[in-house]
């Protein structure tokens, strides 16, 4: 079919405790948010119960935010992710069935943070993805591992120390 596909895509950052205190290289606080809304629909096909619905696949509102704060080698960030619901087929069916191969996919949120610390020639490093410990999907399969949703990964950390010589 024809799809008509529109929005606005922006990304803004600030660094507040630069512009607060531009005299001191040591300290950063930066807010940052990338935000995409879409509007998306089928215009013509073949297949007439599509028309006017959601391209498969295309959210709605697609959101990453956070803050990145560091003084002198010691750096920490929090970011923040949001995706509204969308669809897997032109139908907009929002039940799967059985198979779950179709269907709606709900929205999610999840937040992270990292922590890192250099100094010499070392970095250690630290982080925990999906801080909340949400459980969610992004996709559905038709074959291998499904039929089914694939889930997302639970919380998960890691820690890293690099040396550079």
């Amino acid at each position: 079919g024809q799809a008509v596909i529109y929005g606005l895509e922006s990304y803004a950052e600030a660094d507040f405790l630069r512009m607060m205190q531009p005299q001191n290289t040591n300290i950063s606080g930066v807010l940052f948010a990338n935000v995409a809304v879409i509007k998306s629909s089928y215009k013509a096909s073949e297949i007439t119960a599509v028309i006017g619905k959601q391209v498969e696949f295309v959210p709605k509102i697609n959101l990453k935010s956070g803050l990145r704060v560091g003084y002198k080698q010691l750096k920490a960030s929090f970011q923040y992710t949001y995706l509204s619901d969308q669809f897997t087929e032109a139908t907009n069916a929002v039940d799967g069935g059985v198979s779950a191969v179709v269907g709606l996919i709900p929205a999610y949120d999840i937040m992270d943070v990292s922590l890192s610390y250099a100094f010499r020639q070392f970095r250690l490093e630290t982080s925990i993805n999906n801080l909340a410990d949400k459980a969610y999907f992004t996709r559905r399969a038709t074959g291998y591992p499904g039929p089914g949703i694939l889930p997302s990964d639970g919380r998960s950390f890691y820690l890293t120390l690099q040396a550079k010589f």
